[in-house]
């Protein structure tokens, strides 16, 4: 894995940090000190939905609008034909979780934690092993940092991952 630019992540790069961060229970555990883990994860799916799955038409709240063709290239231009295959699998069987959100119409959506909840949380440690060659090494690196992000500052840190370099790079 290559280092992370702070300052204009790959769309790879947001996956990858993103997976780690949704792997990750210490992270987890660690935001819920903001915010009840059901909340959590709402705001985690609406991430995946609205932000870092850019090929997706689905958001939480509905269908979002068609995502910009550019922008498709760029995301799928950093992953390969079998990596993508997958990504499309894991945004699949995510999709079918939307309806467990609740009250996602009223802005205070929450996602149970349950089986399907933990199904997810599975299928994403089974692509994060195929995206990352060292995923125990990233969610170690996010587990430090998430204890330095400040409160209100979680989605802006999955959202511009800071500096990450493992000792894969070369």
């Amino acid at each position: 894995m290559e280092a992370i630019s702070p300052l204009h992540p790959s769309d790879r790069e947001r996956v990858v940090v993103f997976l780690g961060f949704l792997t990750s229970e210490e992270c987890r555990k660690a935001c819920c000190e903001h915010a009840q883990p059901e909340a959590l994860a709402a705001a985690l799916t609406r991430l995946w939905f609205e932000e870092i799955y850019i090929p997706g038409e689905t958001g939480v709240d509905g269908i979002k609008p068609v995502p910009d063709p550019e922008d498709c290239a760029r995301f799928n231009a950093c992953f390969d034909a079998e990596e993508l295959t997958m990504l499309e699998r894991f945004h699949g069987f995510f999709e079918l979780r939307l309806n467990f959100l609740i009250n996602q119409v009223h802005g205070r959506a929450f996602f149970p934690d349950n089986d399907s909840w933990r199904g997810v949380l599975q299928h994403a440690r089974y692509l994060l092993a195929e995206l990352d060659p060292d995923p125990e090494w990233l969610r170690t690196m996010l587990e430090t940092m998430i204890h330095k992000l400040q409160r209100g500052k979680l989605i802006e840190g999955l959202r511009s991952p800071p500096q990450l370099s493992s000792s894969y790079d070369t």
